[in-house]
């Protein structure tokens, strides 16, 4: 029996390309981590398991993500220890800069199929 409005299925609302791209979903996590701070763990915890098998490609963008979590866990921790003596505020806006600015560069060169450099280190990316 045919449809009379001659409709077709409306896509499922979880679909499986945002899970297909783990390097993308992980990022997306770390931003949802400053409103819900235990998807940032989530997000490096995807990105320590799903490293190994991955192509150069994502392999470079989970070395990045990885990096980005332990440097900004660091930068957090000092800058609530600072909270005591005012400048605490400082280093952590830096830290929410420095994170959504690092993770808007991934996404970027992401969606744009290249990877992020090695020697990154502290940078913004």
């Amino acid at each position: 029996m045919s449809d009379p409005n001659n409709t077709k299925p409306s896509p499922p609302l979880i679909s499986g390309d945002i899970f297909g791209n783990i390097p993308q979903l992980v990022y997306l996590l770390y931003l949802l981590g400053f409103v819900f701070h235990p998807a940032a763990l989530v997000g490096v915890i995807l990105a320590f398991v799903n490293r190994d098998g991955a192509s150069p490609l994502e392999r470079s963008h989970y070395d990045f993500q990885i990096s980005t979590f332990w440097r900004g866990l660091v930068i957090g921790v000092i800058g609530v220890i600072l909270l005591f003596v005012v400048v605490g505020w400082l280093v952590l806006l830096l830290w929410a800069v420095w994170t959504i600015v690092r993770c808007i560069k991934g996404l970027n060169n992401l969606s744009r199929g290249l990877p992020m450099a090695a020697d990154i280190g502290w940078k913004f990316g």
